[in-house]
């Protein structure tokens, strides 16, 4: 769902939570911009964009089912509510959640991170963390791969254009086109100026 801003545009709360998420991911885990997409898409995938933090139909009957951005369960989930609790934190606060998504993958999943690392595109980073992080019953690739675009575009937001020759032309000197001058006027013809009355 995307909900109006204050200035009235149309604001995505996956796509804004993935431009602040994003950067986070990159510099905590050395991710590249297309490897942290496709991380982010898989949370994307696993919380609705990131609207629900509990599974909505567990499909172990009667289990507490997936909590957080990863959709931990079982010895995963009580890990991140243990982490949590450590460190005074909510569970379903954000600084629980992204804090443990970090851990785990610095920790324990460190095997999935060194993996992710070596993916160069969106496909193999998506797969990748799908395969050995998440680890779902049901891959549901394709709809993995959507928020993962999503998620890229939401890291890589579009540059603003700046004209060819301009102060911001970061081509050599030598290849940018010449800027053309008007020549100057010097007086006017006749050496005098025109009567307005």
């Amino acid at each position: 769902m995307v909900a109006p801003s204050s200035s009235g545009a149309a604001v995505d709360p996956f796509a804004a939570r993935c431009a602040r998420l994003g950067p986070v991911l990159m510099h905590a885990l050395a991710l590249t911009d297309v490897q942290a997409a496709g991380l982010l898409g898989n949370l994307g995938y696993e919380t609705g964009g990131f609207r629900h933090l509990q599974e909505i139909a567990p499909l172990v009957p009667g289990s507490r089912g997936g909590w957080g951005l990863a959709q931990w369960t079982g010895p995963r989930r009580v890990a991140m509510e243990a982490w949590s609790r450590a460190r005074g934190l909510d569970p379903a606060s954000d600084a629980a959640n992204e804090g443990y998504l970090i851990a785990e993958l610095c920790g324990p999943e460190s095997a999935a991170l060194d993996a992710l690392r070596r993916c160069a595109t969106l496909e193999q980073a998506t797969e990748t963390v799908c395969r050995l992080f998440e680890r779902p019953a049901i891959p549901a690739l394709p709809r993995r791969l959507a928020y993962a675009g999503r998620a890229l575009r939401a890291i890589r937001p579009t540059p603003v254009p700046h004209p060819p020759g301009g102060p911001h032309d970061t081509r050599p000197a030598r290849s940018r086109p010449a800027l053309r001058r008007r020549p100057r006027r010097r007086g006017f013809a006749g050496g005098r100026r025109p009567s307005l009355g």
